[in-house]
């Protein structure tokens, strides 16, 4: 076990070579699996070590390892935003690409053609959250509500994928959709230094008072929790054009 743990810290780190090395002499670790269930490929995929993934996948690693929340490595390249390490696992084979995975990668061709299909949008539900609330997904975020579209909508804003945020808000998807501990797509475009979507969502009208549920806290503190102070400013500048006036 102890061997397995200094795998995934040496897959975490990105020393391919290193990977290759300690796979050559245990060829078992390639599947081993941490805490929480995460493989190598998770690892990798998580900060979009590509030829980290690669040397796994030529080892045998599974591609469709789940970890104990139901995340296949795809899954987690497309919340994290891991695009090279997601074309890599697609391009292997991967299933799995589902309307919401396609926004979080950035991918608008196929969230074009999902939403103008006009199918039934249910198949692309999230595959590795509960159906139920619990204490990451409260019971008014999009997955548990089952809004794939404004769902999606959130997972393009969380990754700074803007064009897709604009696709989506002009078929009706909410500005406003929760995800993850309650926070908002502009709460997760924010703590993650996404300027242009943050931008983009304030113009649209985003609420910039909405506060998450986990933390309490509002767009403007999640950009300074994600340390992107100027972030913050646009937020706090622009708050006033953002609140409603009431008179008598």
């Amino acid at each position: 076990m102890d061997g397995v743990i200094e795998f995934l810290e040496v897959v975490r780190q990105g020393d391919a070579g290193r990977v290759s090395g300690l796979l050559g002499a245990h060829p078992e670790w390639v599947r081993a699996a941490g805490e929480y269930g995460k493989t190598g490929l998770h690892w990798a995929a998580e900060s979009d070590l590509i030829e980290v993934a690669r040397v796994l996948l030529d080892a045998g690693a599974d591609i469709e390892a789940r970890t104990s929340w139901g995340a296949s490595p795809l899954d987690w390249a497309a919340n994290m935003g891991s695009s090279l390490v997601a074309e890599l696992l697609l391009s292997r084979g991967a299933g799995g690409l589902t309307m919401i995975t396609a926004a979080a990668l950035g991918k608008q061709r196929e969230v074009e053609a999902i939403v103008e299909s006009g199918a039934d949008l249910s198949p692309h539900r999230r595959r590795d959250a509960p159906t139920t609330p619990d204490d990451h997904w409260p019971p008014d975020s999009a997955h548990i509500l089952g809004d794939i579209l404004s769902d999606a909508l959130y997972a393009a804003a969380r990754n700074g994928h803007a064009p897709v945020v604009e696709y989506l808000l002009g078929r009706g998807a909410n500005i406003n959709a929760k995800g993850v501990f309650g926070g908002t797509g502009l709460h997760w475009a924010a703590i993650n230094g996404h300027a242009g979507t943050v931008e983009l969502l304030i113009s649209h009208g985003a609420d910039l008072g909405l506060k998450d549920a986990r933390y309490d806290a509002t767009p403007e503190g999640w950009a300074m929790e994600g340390d992107h102070p100027g972030i913050a400013q646009v937020l706090r500048r622009s708050r006033p054009a953002n609140r409603r006036i009431i008179t008598p």
